[in-house]
């Protein structure tokens, strides 16, 4: 086990390795706070916002380090190289000297593994599992080898106190899937309401350290292309026997002929059952997630993935593989709220991909089905509530737009 230590101490005789806030990483740099722009996927997934003018200072005291964000939630972010890739857990150790209402754990690509608060002097530790692989950025068209632990602190001024890093040998659920799916980046300072997410990079939050989630959901993929684009094949080689892969397309494939529903698309989906079964694995099928498209200024609900949603339903009956149904929820939640409320859960002025509020919603939903579909256990966890604030300005902006 490798052991990061983070907060002022005289012992440096004392188990861990000793972090100074002033240690930034850089690549093949073994450790440090990383806040690189470049290629964000292979840090943390957050970028700087325009508004933000000089670089994240990070502070130490005797019970961790921390970044003073205030109200403005500046990520604080560490990763650190391990020697091989695979399955790791972390155990993540913090520090709140204050009040915290509002903290968000990320690991990974921008993957949410807690939200909660802390009482003022509380210290909490939790492990989370994570697998780490070679993936295929955005914009980016060859593959990328992935080679650090990662874990970001969202909150006013929690201490990250130690990270203790070993190897896990649980199951994995693997995505396969687009730009509903994928883990996207986010800028800071942090606004749930105003980031891209993908319910893949929510879904950990409801695992409770169950399985690590290995994302290669990518946007702009559909059947066809996330194996020709070399995506599938990096999957490929990490999926084993006990994992599971869930699949989650049809945003992309309904605009090219050849991928209909009960053309291509079926096809394609039908060779990966096969596929990942002589794996020893257990596929998964995920009805595509609906779109916020009205017609008549929001009068009539346009369903324009109805018959994906369809196809993969039967499919599902005829190849015994559990499905989830989440276009048929998530159809009746932007039912429920409207054109215009729905919007709170979405991206600004758009209709397809959620917003952080979106993604949690979208990977609760997942969860439920994956539960009652019976490939995982609920453990009796309930969905915790994460609603986006009412009244937003946004609504007013969203009904302008041209559907």
């Amino acid at each position: 086990m490798t052991q990061y230590v983070f907060y002022e101490t005289e012992d440096r005789k004392a188990t861990g390795i000793q972090v100074e806030p002033s240690r930034y990483y850089e690549s093949c740099g073994g450790f440090g706070f990383s806040y690189s722009c470049r290629l964000p996927e292979l840090h943390t997934g957050f970028i700087p916002g325009p508004e933000v003018l000089k670089e994240i200072e990070v502070k130490q005291d005797q019970n961790g380090c921390y970044v003073d964000s205030g109200a403005a939630f500046f990520p604080l972010s560490f990763q650190a190289d391990v020697k091989q890739q695979g399955n790791y857990l972390m155990t993540i150790t913090l520090y709140a000297e204050v009040e915290e209402k509002e903290v968000l754990l990320f690991v990974g690509r921008r993957q949410l593994v807690w939200r909660g608060s802390l009482k003022a002097q509380e210290e909490w530790s939790r492990s989370f599992p994570v697998t780490i692989t070679d993936f295929i950025p955005r914009g980016e068209t060859g593959r990328f080898r992935d080679g650090a632990v990662k874990v970001t602190v969202i909150s006013r001024s929690v201490r990250l106190k130690k990270l203790d890093i070993k190897k896990w040998k649980g199951r994995t659920i693997y995505l396969a899937g687009d730009s509903t799916v994928t883990d996207q980046t986010a800028a800071y300072p942090y606004n749930p309401g105003e980031s891209y997410g993908g319910w893949g990079q929510m879904l950990p939050a409801f695992l409770n350290g169950a399985y690590a989630v290995s994302n290669h959901a990518h946007s702009g993929l559909t059947t066809e292309s996330f194996r020709t684009e070399g995506h599938y094949k990096i999957l490929m080689k990490y999926i084993s026997e006990g994992d599971i892969c869930l699949f989650q397309f049809g945003h992309n494939d309904q605009k090219l002929e050849h991928l209909g529903a009960a053309e291509g698309y079926r096809n394609n989906l039908i060779r990966y059952i096969g596929e990942i079964r002589k794996k020893g694995a257990f596929p998964v099928f995920v009805t595509p997630l609906a779109r916020n498209s009205w017609l008549e200024n929001g009068e009539i609900y346009d369903d324009r993935l109805k018959e994906y949603g369809k196809e993969v339903i039967q499919l599902s009956k005829n190849m015994a593989v559990p499905v989830v149904d989440l276009h048929e929820m998530s159809v009746e939640f932007i039912k429920e709220y409207g054109l215009y409320q729905s919007g709170r859960w979405f991206y600004p002025c758009d209709y397809t991909h959620t917003n952080d509020y979106g993604a949690w919603k979208m990977a609760g939903f997942v969860w439920k089905g994956l539960i009652k579909s019976g490939v995982i256990s609920s453990g009796e966890k309930k969905i915790p509530v994460w609603e986006p604030p009412k009244g937003d300005a946004r609504l007013s902006i969203y009904k302008g737009e041209h559907l």
